[in-house]
């Protein structure tokens, strides 16, 4: 095994104005000694710019902030890589997103790192997905966190991109909290325009038009998946949270309607599922802890 350098985060933003960045940065920052972000907007000042630059990265010297014109992220990601500053390659890099918020299981993580053994080239967590609200969420995937910066590893694949060659991969049970769809109808809508000019298959932009997209439009489907949320959001995100609460309650109330129309069945499928989530980060608990001494 070998000592773990300074984590680097890689991060890359565009051209919207992200609502959990300044949380994201500030719930890595006790993590990563330095980030990198890569504003792909293509504007001279990015509509993320006050916030990355109100960051404690930037305030203490610790960010390095790229521009690039977008083509695809794998093309984003692969700026981040190559702008990483000489001290922290061949070191650990987190992969970082604009729309995750992470508690303290991103430490427990991090501890692990200079323990792991050199063939062992990436370390998993999960993260919680949620839906139209705060107060609901719909699946837990297994999720990239930390991978090591050898040469030769770039990332490839338009949207869904994948890191290569990547060998051996530890996993956790660290959940962060994603809330890439805890947005406005509007907004969902901008990121399939989005993914519509990188010629990935899209839905909503076929079914209505703009002033026409609801909740039940956006999420109807997903919503029928969904489940209550009791736990704490993380410290970092609570007043962006309590904010947005206000700003876009219309949404949440049309979310929560929807939510109340599930069926008998939707609810004891939903159920069974919420039971399989448990028991799969119960077993990666007991399966970390012998394996890898993990403790969080």
């Amino acid at each position: 095994m070998t000592a773990a350098p300074g984590v680097v985060a890689h991060m890359i933003v565009g051209r919207r104005i992200e609502p959990y960045l300044a949380d994201a940065l500030a719930s890595i920052a006790g993590v990563c000694a330095h980030a990198v972000i890569n504003d792909n907007s293509g504007a001279p000042g990015g509509p993320n710019d006050n916030i990355i630059g109100a960051s404690v990265f930037a305030q203490d010297g610790r960010l390095t902030h790229l521009r690039t014109d977008f083509v695809d992220f794998s093309t984003a990601r692969n700026a981040c890589i190559e702008a990483t500053p000489l001290e922290f390659r061949g070191g650990w890099a987190l992969y970082a997103d604009a729309d995750e918020v992470h508690g303290p299981e991103l430490t427990a993580m991090a501890r692990l790192l200079e323990r792991l053994p050199t063939e062992v080239d990436a370390l998993d967590g999960y993260s919680r997905n949620f839906i139209g609200s705060f107060d609901y969420w719909n699946t837990i995937h297994r999720r990239l966190r930390f991978f090591r910066l050898k040469p030769g590893r770039r990332w490839v694949g338009e949207v869904h991109e994948r890191l290569e060659p990547l060998g051996r991969r530890e996993v956790v049970p660290a959940v962060g909290e994603h809330y890439g769809h805890v947005c406005t109808p509007a907004m969902e809508v901008e990121r399939e325009r989005l993914y519509k000019s990188l010629g990935q298959p899209v839905t909503l932009l076929d079914k209505a038009s703009l002033e026409e997209i609801t909740p039940a439009v956006v999420w109807g489907e997903q919503l029928k998946d969904a489940l209550p949320f009791r736990g704490e959001h993380p410290a970092e995100a609570r007043a962006t949270i309590a904010s947005l609460r206000e700003e876009w309650a219309d949404t949440f109330a049309a979310v929560a309607r929807e939510v109340a129309r599930q069926t008998l069945g939707d609810r004891l499928r939903n159920g069974f599922r919420a039971a399989n989530y448990s028991r799969l980060l119960l077993f990666r608990r007991v399966e970390a802890r012998l394996r890898l001494d993990y403790r969080a």
